[in-house]
């Protein structure tokens, strides 16, 4: 076997190793189960309509915290799901972020993305700078930004069933 043929099976094999690592790690969170009926009343603190997903796939198999506020000065309000208590978004123990914010435009020119009830919105990979931000998608519905950021496998297709997901099932309670 030629050199370049054992380093591209090389490469192959790690490719593969790492796919399954990643997916053994992987779980299946219900979202609003996880963030717990506290969580979600002070997220309606902000008097808008809070959109959730049912289930969201995170790239992590440890313990979860959750957080939630609501401003009714701000018209917003933010759920987290985190690997550490107080975690305050920092990149290392952030995991997902569900978030309304009334009033406030796309974050983006365009749209790339066809969501439920003839909704158009925008995702966004993960992108890193100075440091790494995860994926995200925002869509607009009745004047409210609602984005979805997370730390989640399935790329745009599983950001988009999110998105639909937090659509179909209206304000949760």
């Amino acid at each position: 076997m030629s050199t370049s043929r054992m380093g591209a099976t090389l490469v192959g094999t790690i490719a593969i190793a790492l796919t399954l690592a990643s997916t053994a790690s992987a779980r299946q969170v219900d979202v609003p189960k996880r963030l717990g009926s506290d969580a979600i009343a002070r997220a309606h603190d902000s008097s808008l309509v809070v959109l959730l997903p049912s289930r969201i796939n995170l790239d992590y198999d440890g313990e979860l915290f959750a957080d939630g506020e609501g401003d009714a000065h701000e018209v917003a309000y933010s759920l987290t799901l985190s690997g550490a208590e107080d975690c305050n978004g920092a990149n290392a123990c952030f995991l997902a972020e569900f978030k309304g914010e009334d009033g406030a435009a796309l974050g983006y020119k365009r749209t790339n993305v066809k969501l439920a009830l003839g909704m158009k919105g925008y995702y966004k990979p993960s992108s890193c700078g100075a440091s790494c931000s995860p994926p995200s998608i925002q869509w607009i519905q009745k004047g409210v930004r609602y984005e979805i950021q997370a730390k989640a496998l399935g790329g745009k297709a599983a950001f988009i069933t999110l998105a639909n997901s937090a659509i179909k099932n209206g304000n949760r309670k």
